[in-house]
């Protein structure tokens, strides 16, 4: 395997900006980093069991996603546009807190929903590890690599939520405006 390659694709789709990463630094900097753990913990586990659910059903899905993907992108599209409305006109104003905190299921459900992590798995499954695999270790090894990779972008999207979070209260607009076309945006690539 090309570990360069490999490295490369899976670093540079983690860090950036998409549904998961922007949701996750808009919690934090609403809650703050260990506040906002739950709906990050629940993108973060999300993830993880995404992408154990692709490396098992890999062979399955590769048939299944034609017509599985326009429905899979549907509810995505949906998703994200109901949450780039919810923060892009969110009554809260800056000085008041949101109105709800978003829970472990909700991230967890958002992340099994989320088009581009889906996407994500199949091809660093389909591209890189699986052609390359000699074992079911090797296979989970390299699943292991981009899981903590994955979650180290995730988590470091969280922290500049959380350390900008006086910056961003300070710009309550400007910075729900774009996160929220930001999330337009992912769902329109979406297609």
């Amino acid at each position: 395997m090309n570990a360069v390659a490999f490295l490369s694709y899976v670093i540079i789709t983690s860090i950036t900006p998409g549904p998961s990463n922007l949701l996750m630094m808009n919690e934090s900097r609403h809650f703050g980093f260990l506040g906002a753990w739950k709906f990050n913990g629940g993108i973060l586990t999300g993830f993880a069991v995404l992408g154990l659910l692709s490396a098992a059903f890999t062979t399955g899905l590769d048939q299944a996603l034609p017509v599985l993907e326009p429905y899979l992108k549907w509810a995505g599209v949906l998703y994200l546009m109901y949450l780039a409305w919810k923060i892009g006109f969110s009554t809260s104003g800056p000085s008041s807190e949101p109105v709800g905190q978003a829970t472990f299921l909700s991230g967890f459900v958002f992340q099994m929903i989320n088009v581009k992590s889906i996407l994500f798995f199949l091809t660093v499954l389909s591209a890189f590890i699986l052609p390359e695999s000699g074992s079911t270790t090797q296979t989970i090894l390299y699943l292991i690599y981009t899981i903590v990779l994955g979650w180290a972008a995730l988590l470091l999207w969280s922290a500049f939520g959380s350390l900008f979070s006086r910056l961003f209260t300070r710009f309550d607009r400007i910075f729900r405006f774009t996160m929220s076309a930001l999330l337009i945006y992912s769902a329109v690539t979406i297609f």
